[in-house]
């Protein structure tokens, strides 16, 4: 008598594999991927792991470090610009008040609309529908220089808003001017520094994490913890 065979079930997939793969992801702050990737470097030198064949390990650390010393060097010459921008802003309020005075005075010594004529003496110019100072800060300081001469030449130094009220504020501003203009190009220098090389090492650790998790596909996640990858939203 033939014997009932019962077929053998199919071996159900465990949980294990059907979990999902963790990847992590890379952070999206500049100063958190600098700080990861210094960690990584230093984890990546220690281990086992060998290089990638674009990147060896010896080279990707000092890349790491000396992104990270980019960021402070940027955020530097960005605090440099602070201090400049605000005692700009202060002046520009106070040469505004005083270019009035000084319309106020040749408006006293000229009739009608004659005084109009010595604004382009004074350095005051039509902007929409205001007559003042250049907006533009080196056109500014250039026209400074002027209203300082004519000051002088319409006998209007010794007025509240003469020569004592104008001739620091001219010399001042355009120190101003110019240091900023060297800190602005400083500033953008560093921040296109920090820029390209962040492109580089963002491809360097998404390499690294492929590398730690075909190298070790039971244990990958402690891994990359320890290799400072901690979470996979940041």
């Amino acid at each position: 008598m033939a014997l009932d065979a019962t077929p053998a079930a199919n071996p159900s997939p465990s949980a294990s594999d059907n979990a999902p793969t963790y990847t992590p992801s890379l952070p999206f702050g500049q100063l958190e991927l600098a700080t990861l990737a210094v960690n990584a470097g230093k984890a990546w030198q220690a281990s086992e792991l060998g290089d990638l064949l674009w990147k060896t390990k010896a080279a990707f650390l000092p890349q790491a470090e000396t992104y990270l010393a980019s960021l402070e060097t940027a955020d530097a010459a960005g605090d440099n610009r602070s201090p400049q921008a605000r005692r700009l802003r202060e002046l520009d309020k106070a040469i505004d008040k005083g270019v009035t005075l000084v319309k106020g005075y040749l408006a006293e010594d000229h009739e009608d609309d004659a005084d109009e004529a010595y604004y382009d003496e004074f350095g005051i110019k039509a902007e929409g529908k205001n007559q003042r100072l250049p907006g533009a800060r080196p056109a500014r300081a250039k026209a400074l220089a002027k209203l300082v001469k004519a000051i002088k030449a319409h006998g209007y130094d010794d007025r509240k808003y003469g020569k004592a009220f104008w001739t620091p504020i001219a010399s001042e501003y355009a120190e101003l001017v110019e240091k900023r203009t060297q800190t602005e190009g400083n500033a953008s220098g560093e921040t296109g520094k920090k820029n390209v090389q962040e492109k580089p090492l963002r491809k360097v650790l998404k390499a690294l994490i492929s590398l730690i998790k075909a190298h070790y596909p039971d244990t990958y996640k402690s891994v990359l913890r320890e290799f400072g990858f901690q979470k996979e939203g940041y």
